[in-house]
């Protein structure tokens, strides 16, 4: 819907099982208002939580959500302003990464568990790790978390190894907006974690790599790996996990062993995954039957407009704690006021 001067669009949102969260709302357009109303929670009573009713956010006043929840008696409904991790743009245009948070250690482990105070990270955020002070092989390096603790984390690596040595500090910043092509689960090309020599071939990724069954994909893998013998290499992923893929072809149980640098080998070039297509499809004119390698998988653009809704409304409501329930449906309005 369009009137003069401003567009206005409108649509709905289920909240996950999983909370705190942060869910990113694809618009069309960066809006200069944003309204939310919570469907399920609206007029409720007697909870015991203080469940959002509504939120409004302007762009006049960013950094701002003023909010109305109803009380956990169920009695009144409380005005509120929150200045945090609430309603905030999101313009997918490039890479954005929040605000440095220094960590202190980093175990050897796999996988490897990182401790920082109070880090505010939810399962499946991206992080981009710098400042290595021991484990300098992680520097510039972007990880999938697992949220383990307030504090703590782990990442798919195993740091369990001789070339590794425990971690005394390190500093991260979290990936607010990601990349605009495929794989979109992380900034720039897929690095490589692990590779097992087996038959058939594991691929362990250091993010949440976003790739399917059928999909064809060529590694890169420098000499500093020890495992020269899948440079190059290219294959069609047969099962996959979040972090790990099989190339069901390829028989690596005669491989040079995987290995990660040592630090003395610092700079090196990350061992990476290239995803180049979706492997052959069959193409049928006439009597004639053959096989073609569709491209569509590996260029697919991802960028969108829209508004992020943070952890401190995607938080579960509870008395004393502003926020929301399981399931709760949230009926979004966006608009954006044209110059």
């Amino acid at each position: 819907m369009t009137f003069p001067g401003r567009a206005m669009v409108q649509g709905t949102i289920t909240v996950a099982s999983s909370l705190p969260s942060t869910v990113n709302v694809n618009c069309g357009f960066v809006p200069s208002k944003v309204n939310i109303v919570n469907q399920t929670q609206f007029g409720a009573t007697g909870t015991g939580n203080e469940n959002i009713q509504w939120l409004d956010w302007q762009s006049d006043s960013p950094t701002k959500t003023n909010a109305v929840f109803i009380n956990a008696a169920g009695t009144a409904l409380v005005p509120s302003q929150i200045t945090s991790n609430a309603i905030s743009t999101y313009d997918g245009k490039g890479i954005a990464l929040g605000s440095q948070v220094t960590g202190t250690t980093i175990t050897k482990a796999n996988p490897a568990v990182c401790t920082a105070t109070a880090h505010g990270l939810q399962t499946g955020d991206v992080i981009l790790m710098t400042n290595n002070a021991v484990m300098t092989q992680l520097g510039g390096l972007y990880f999938s978390v697992t949220v383990t603790g307030a504090n703590t984390f782990t990442i798919p690596i195993n740091t369990n190894t001789a070339n590794f040595t425990a971690e005394t500090s390190f500093k991260f910043r979290k990936v607010t907006v990601s990349q605009l092509f495929y794989p979109g689960s992380n900034p720039g090309r897929l690095n490589i974690s692990n590779i097992t020599a087996a038959n058939p071939m594991v691929v362990t990724t250091l993010s949440n790599h976003g790739l399917t069954v059928g999909q064809q994909v060529r590694l890169r893998v420098p000499s500093a790996f020890g495992m020269v013998q899948a440079n190059n290499l290219q294959g069609i992923i047969t099962a996959v996990t979040t972090t790990t893929f099989t190339l069901g072809a390829v028989d690596s149980s005669a491989f040079t062993a995987w290995a990660w640098p040592a630090t003395t080998s610092v700079p090196f070039s990350p061992a990476q995954v290239i995803p180049v297509g979706s492997g052959p499809a069959a193409s049928t004119f006439g009597l004639v039957t053959y096989n073609t390698d569709v491209l569509d998988d590996a260029t697919l653009n991802q960028q969108f407009q829209g508004f992020t809704i943070g952890t401190n409304i995607l938080v579960a409501s509870a008395a004393g704690t502003v926020g929301v329930t399981a399931s709760d449906v949230l009926t979004w309005t966006a608009w954006r006021q044209d110059a």
